[in-house]
């Protein structure tokens, strides 16, 4: 009965420690009182009592602990408890959730677990395992000043009662050693019968803390010393805590030590305290009471894992490994230190390992750069060996485990340690020579679409220069000579390992690139513990990608791409079908249309970051800073298109309007069509193809989203860009900016319409309104400057912005003044590609304005004059795989059975998009449809009509064939 009692306590005591170590961390509604009122007096104390309780167990630690034999052993044991219960709950936390980049940086988390003592994290644990290093010279008989230091202690704790904020540097976040000093004065309590005094003192102090902490919200100046006394290292709090300890401690037996250490572990820990405060938030639990059950369940649930651990960690393989703790602590100094050499030659040959693995890792990632900076982002540029080791360090560190772990699967097959070794070395040069070659001439590093690619071997090896293969023949001939020597000299069969051993390893490495096949799929713990250690696919940009992530991985985030799901009933006999349904289909159409595509000019103008502030909430502008292109899309043709992306994904909506297929559609792990797709498909029919002549212009970098390669497979057969052999003339920036403007582009386009004079398609992707905007590049109209921005918005951008999607405004106007005076049928297809990342609006309540851009369709005096009309039926809202439909319908042009689908899913479907109201970045989710109707309503797919559904059905099947089934219907779409 003793025994239960004296649990209980411990249970007891251990959740008043949890309530004091998680509650105040979650930010209750009830901590955010700082004025002077009774309120934050209340607040004050009750936070005081409850800090209370981590004296207490400190002291008791120290009473309890130093009274156990075998210290060594006790303090190597707690700090590797510590360690793989740290980390194993950091790894699963990042398992769980991708979340919490939001609330932690999981990098942090994972040295926290790794190093604790160095990191001055659980402080509670180090401090006591601390304390007890210090109480074993300090109570040591041949130690003389055993009453001074005792006495010195005291002294310690009783000066920061005079300074603010504590002059020994005391706080919630380094209190490591003043815990390892109260563990000192625990380790000192002696037992008694002076109950009374105790009582007495133990009193005096509680009362002095309550009052103290009540009357500083009143004494406080400015608020910064408000909680001044609520904190465990005041010498009252220590003073009430040491005289409960003396109370108490007659009546309380040991503890479970492993118990109590894994659960002071879970709630100590970084990761998991990061968890609960997502969930917290998620929650919107900030109530007091909200807050408050959340931590119960926490600290309940980290006492029954702490159970279970420590049910684990006495079981046989646990058992052995503790036992041999206990047979190294027990011996000689001498023996021990012997005992760590053997032990260190004998893991040597696999620290080796271990360092090459870490070096390869580094330099491949290194060599990747062609000079001293690298720029992860257009805002800053950084030196790269200080982004790579200071910033891309987990990634290192995984990459580097994964190639120790094929250099241990070859050694296990082969049981040879050198030829594991030097074999992964040469293979790791090889591959970092074949990105930089494929870099030189592609921009691009090597992808798992080469190696599936019968004709790469021929395309990879004509990059590579005469000198390089010499080069690497007599390399590799010299690491052959040198593998036979050392094997033959040094063969180190040990550092291979047994059966079990080479077993494991066998197992290991397939396991871990295995991995990568769930890499992209969002929400899965893989996907989750890669974006806990900062894994940037870079999908859109693969060299950036390489370079910041590494060739490996990023070879590996290219493994795990499903195109589209199969839809249900794919067949050839169904495609058989939809081409003859929609054949009839469009003979139906072009009866009312009297032109051909292929005679007209068109022009796809995606127009980057094209978007009105003016309809984001909140924001306010003096004046509207397009007027032209308002009054053009009233007039003609236009209205909203819906993005698929916020702050990026350009080159999506380019896909789509090219194309005719949806993003939405495709699985994803398939989050940028250009990079990903495109290459890889022998035919991929885009409106290009309909026309004799087709080019694209682009005033910037060609090679971004693999362009020129996608361009070419699109059926363009010309492509300007700056770089390119097709020169961008007529170049000008405007004020201070680094971009080409659209002036630049449309006298590009105006070059190519004079120069030739048959039907044309023309893809003019311009530059100027670019992101940052925070960089001032335009002398601000303040005609058009903002009046209000939205919470989180920065103004001085919006202004920025504003301002150049004016001049935007000033180009067009001039560019439809040219084209109405051409002789030749010309339609634009205007669209901004996706609002710029500038807003601090909230997804979820503003995601459908977040994604709105405009657009409009015009048709120039001659087309006009032709046959072209503008039409407002269902133009309110579109999407960009709309613009092919709506383009013929405009040039009132006859359609073939592809173009009859896209018709009939422009004019009876919604506008089909991504979920706007989730999607915060670029094409964050696919497969995850949502469908906006003219009237601006979200709908899901099970809120379609019978009818809806099956005309999206056969959209899909036809997607589907084109992009990732046998391609049946792909020779009758030229």
């Amino acid at each position: 009965m003793h025994r239960l009692k004296s649990n209980l306590v411990w249970v007891a005591l251990m959740l008043w420690v949890g309530i004091a170590q998680v509650y105040w961390q979650l930010g209750p509604h009830i901590a955010s009182y700082s004025n002077a009122s009774l309120h934050t007096s209340a607040y004050e104390v009750l936070k005081g009592l409850t800090l209370l309780g981590s004296d207490i167990l400190i002291l008791l630690l120290g009473y309890f602990l130093s009274q156990r034999s075998h210290r060594e052993s006790t303090i190597i044991k707690a700090w590797l408890n510590a360690l793989v219960l740290g980390v194993l709950a950091s790894v699963l936390v990042a398992l769980s959730t991708n979340q919490l980049a939001k609330v932690t940086v999981f990098h942090i988390d994972f040295f926290n677990a790794t190093f604790p003592l160095l990191r001055n994290t659980y402080p509670l644990i180090f401090g006591s395992l601390l304390g007890l290093i210090l109480t074993a010279v300090i109570n040591d008989q041949k130690f003389i000043w055993r009453r001074p230091a005792l006495i010195g202690i005291w002294l310690l704790i009783i000066i920061p009662l005079f300074w603010t904020p504590n002059i020994w540097g005391w706080t919630s976040n380094h209190l490591t050693l003043f815990y390892a000093l109260l563990f000192v004065l625990g380790a000192n309590v002696k037992q008694g019968s002076y109950h009374r005094k105790w009582l007495l003192i133990t009193g005096l102090g509680l009362l002095i803390t309550v009052i103290l902490q009540g009357i500083m919200p009143f004494m406080s100046i400015d608020g910064r010393t408000t909680s001044r006394f609520t904190t465990p290292t005041n010498i009252f709090t220590v003073l009430a805590a040491y005289g409960i300890v003396k109370i108490t401690v007659n009546h309380l037996e040991q503890p479970n030590w492993r118990s109590l250490y894994s659960y002071l572990t879970l709630i100590e820990n970084t990761a998991l305290l990061a968890s609960v405060q997502l969930i917290v938030k998620l929650h919107n639990a900030y109530g007091s009471l909200k807050a408050g059950i959340i931590t119960i369940i926490f600290l309940l649930f980290s006492l029954a894992c702490s159970y279970v651990w420590c049910r684990l960690s006495t079981g046989n393989f646990a058992k052995q490994h503790l036992q041999r703790i206990d047979r190294f602590t027990g011996q000689s100094a001498d023996e021990q230190l012997q005992l760590i050499k053997q032990r260190l030659n004998s893991w040597m040959p696999n620290i080796i390992l271990g360092i090459i693995s870490y070096l390869i890792a580094a330099l491949s990632m290194l060599l990747m750069n062609d000079g001293f900076s690298v720029s992860p982002n257009v805002d800053a540029t950084y030196n790269i060996f200080a982004y790579t080791f200071g910033q891309r360090e987990l990634l290192l560190l995984f990459t580097a485990f994964l190639i120790f772990a094929v250099i241990k699967f070859i050694q296990a097959l082969t049981n040879r340690y050198w030829i594991g070794l030097i074999s992964v070395i040469a293979i790791s040069a090889v591959f970092v020579v074949a990105n930089h070659e494929k870099n030189v001439a592609r921009n691009e590093p090597i992808l798992p679409a080469d190696l599936a690619m019968v004709r790469v071997a021929k395309n990879l090896f004509g990059m590579v220069d005469g000198i390089v293969w010499i080069v690497a023949l007599v390399t590799l001939m010299i690491l052959i000579a040198v593998t036979v020597w050392l094997e033959k000299t040094h063969p180190l069969r040990n550092a291979v390992g047994g059966v079990t051993q080479r077993l494991l390893f066998v197992l290991l490495a397939p396991c871990l690139f295995a991995t990568a096949f769930l890499w992209n799929h969002q929400n899965t713990p893989f996907n989750n513990l890669m974006t806990s250690i900062d894994d940037q696919p870079m999908f859109y940009n693969q060299l950036s990608g390489a370079r910041i992530n590494g060739p490996l991985l990023q070879f590996m985030n290219n493994i795990d791409v499903t195109v589209m799901v199969k839809p249900a009933g794919y067949s050839q006999q169904a495609m058989d079908k939809i081409v003859h349904k929609y054949h009839l289909d469009a003979q139906q159409i072009n009866r009312q249309r009297t032109n051909s595509f292929s005679k007209q000019t068109i022009i796809f103008n995606l127009s980057e970051s094209f978007a009105n502030p003016q309809r984001v909430p909140g924001v306010q502008l003096k004046n509207n800073p397009v007027p032209y292109i308002t009054k053009l899309s009233k007039q003609n043709t236009g209205g909203l298109m819906i993005s698929s992306g916020y702050g990026g994904g350009t080159a999506n909506m380019e896909y789509m309007a090219l194309t005719g297929f949806a993003l939405t559609n495709f699985s994803p792990t398939l989050p940028t069509p250009y990079t990903q797709l495109v290459a890889n498909l022998k035919n991929n029919p885009s409106i290009a193809q309909q026309f004799k002549s087709a080019i694209a212009i682009h005033p910037y970098n060609g090679a971004f989203y693999n362009r020129t390669e996608v361009y070419r497979k699109f059926g363009i057969d010309r492509f300007l860009y700056l770089g390119s052999k097709y020169p961008i003339r007529h170049q000008k920036k405007i004020d201070r900016s680094p971009y080409l403007s659209d002036q630049t582009s449309y006298q590009n386009v105006l070059d190519q319409l004079m120069n030739y004079h048959g039907g044309r398609f023309i893809n003019l992707v311009t530059m100027q309104n670019h992101f940052p905007y925070n960089q001032h590049y335009y002398n601000e109209i303040s005609k058009y400057q903002a009046t209000k921005v939205s919470a989180g918005t920065d103004k001085s951008s919006v202004n920025d912005f504003a301002t150049g999607i004016h001049h935007t405004d000033e180009a067009m106007k001039q560019f439809i003044t040219a084209i109405d005076k051409i002789e030749r049928p010309i339609t634009v297809v205007f669209y901004g590609d996706h609002l710029p990342g500038i807003y601090g609006n909230e997804m979820t309540k503003d995601g459908l304005k977040l994604h709105e851009t405009d657009y409009f369709i015009y048709s120039n005096r001659y087309a006009r004059e032709h046959g072209a009309r503008n039409f407002k039926q269902k133009t309110a809202y579109v999407a960009p795989n709309d613009f092919i439909a709506m383009a013929a319908k405009q040039t009132n042009s006859k359609v073939d059975w592809y173009q009859a689908l896209l018709t009939r899913v422009y004019e009876q479907l919604p506008v089909i998009t991504e979920d706007v109201q989730a999607s915060g970045n670029v094409n964050a989710y696919n497969s995850n449809s949502r469908f906006i109707t003219q009237k601006g309503k979200i709908l899901k797919e099970n809120q379609l009509t019978k009818k809806q559904k099956a005309l999206l059905h056969d959209y899909r099947l036809v997607q589907y064939d084109v992009t990732a089934g046998k391609h049946y219907v792909v020779k009758t779409m030229k």
